[in-house]
């Protein structure tokens, strides 16, 4: 009977902190709370249902646990992609600005295995390639991923191997600025994410980059599906590192 009890009692403790786990998931700050309590309530569903003990409730719990870790990362996934969104804005602008100071921008032909040594960082493409869906190295049970929403679209998503190379922590979403051009006239910005094995994706305004260690960035510029089906019009990858932009010929 006490056996019994406390099977039941695991099933309604995750049913409980599914609950809870869900109305706190959309208040700020709280919504870490809530990642802890989705962890111990699918935990204590997985027994529940397991243990054949009050499945309903296990059930439940187990299936709330999962929506509010999904609706959290979402959530901040959302606001890091704003945040990057603006800080490129930024970043464009101030590049505007500063080519008609004294520091103007320099520019430099690189080859795609070639080595950007920057003040803090050294940079490096690991790879790039056209795709409508990008998704993480490791593939987690559940784990984000970006696709175009419009079919005729396409993403040339780019690697980088970044190298903090300074005596502090580094900001990820600070160590590059990528563009890429098409057929010398159209120009695509990009945004950043950062391949994470629970996740799928991050986002690289919260990441730090330790020194001497290094961080895969992705870089995404979405385009028309168009010019990943040419083979003769140039495209080019631009990087942007301090004061400089590195053009590498992608074909």
């Amino acid at each position: 009977m006490e056996e019994s009890k406390k099977k039941s009692g695991l099933s309604t403790a995750s049913m409980v902190l599914g609950i809870i786990a869900i109305c706190m998931c959309f208040i700020p700050i709280l919504n870490y709370v809530s990642i802890i309590l989705s962890i111990l309530s699918i935990i204590f569903g997985i027994i529940g249902i397991v243990k054949n003990a009050e499945r309903g409730k296990a059930i439940a719990g187990f299936v709330l646990g999962i929506i509010s870790i999904i609706i959290v990362y979402n959530m901040y996934f959302a606001v890091g992609k704003a945040l990057q969104d603006v800080g490129d804005a930024i970043d464009d602008a101030t590049g505007v600005s500063s080519s008609s100071s004294t520091n103007s921008n320099q520019t430099k032909q690189i080859a795609m295995d070639e080595i950007i040594t920057g003040k803090d960082v050294e940079v490096k493409i690991e790879s790039a390639d056209f795709s409508q869906k990008v998704e993480p190295p490791k593939k987690p049970t559940f784990y984000n991923y970006y696709q175009v929403d419009d079919s005729s679209n396409t993403y040339l998503y780019i690697v980088l191997d970044c190298k903090n190379i300074s005596t502090i922590d580094l900001d990820a979403s600070s160590v590059a600025n990528v563009t890429v051009k098409y057929n010398n006239n159209y120009t695509y910005s990009s945004f950043s994410a950062i391949p994470d094995d629970s996740l799928g994706f991050t986002y690289t305004s919260l990441t730090r980059i330790k020194p001497l260690t290094s961080q895969k960035i992705y870089y995404l510029a979405e385009m028309p599906k168009s010019i990943a089906d040419e083979t003769d019009t140039p495209v080019e990858i631009q990087i942007k590192v301090d004061n400089t932009t590195y053009i590498c010929k992608y074909r």
